[in-house]
């Protein structure tokens, strides 16, 4: 499920207790597909700047841009270290990858990304 050229830098897999833990911290169940993508890396840094956040972010980040406030049923799993928030509807089975600005978290607002987590991180991260 990794990108396809070497413009990333992977961390280690996350294991079952991590994952189980950050989804109690954060009352909800992750995407599927977002599980998947931590059980082969714990966060995933772009050259263009994309972060795919890990279990030791994905807390922190959640809790600062107040997600379960703004952007209810979704929560964040990525930045592009410039102000855009990636953001993954909480319903198991869905795969879309949204963007909304940090200063307007409403999901409204947001832009599709991607129908397909894997798809995206494969062709490393790319977006307008």
């Amino acid at each position: 499920m990794l990108p396809i050229h070497n413009s990333y830098t992977a961390n280690p897999p996350a294991t079952d207790h991590q994952i189980v833990h950050i989804e109690n911290k954060l009352n909800c169940q992750l995407p599927s597909a977002y599980t998947l993508v931590l059980k082969e890396s714990n966060g995933l840094s772009f050259t263009n700047g994309v972060f795919i956040y890990g279990t030791e972010e994905i807390v922190e980040r959640n809790e600062t841009w107040e997600v379960a406030e703004y952007a209810k049923g979704y929560i964040a799993i990525g930045d592009d270290s410039g102000g855009m928030i990636f953001l993954m509807d909480i319903k198991a089975e869905d795969y879309r990858v949204l963007a909304v600005d940090s200063g307007d978290m409403n999901p409204e607002h947001a832009t599709l990304i991607t129908s397909d987590l894997s798809k995206w991180l494969q062709e490393g991260c790319q977006y307008e």
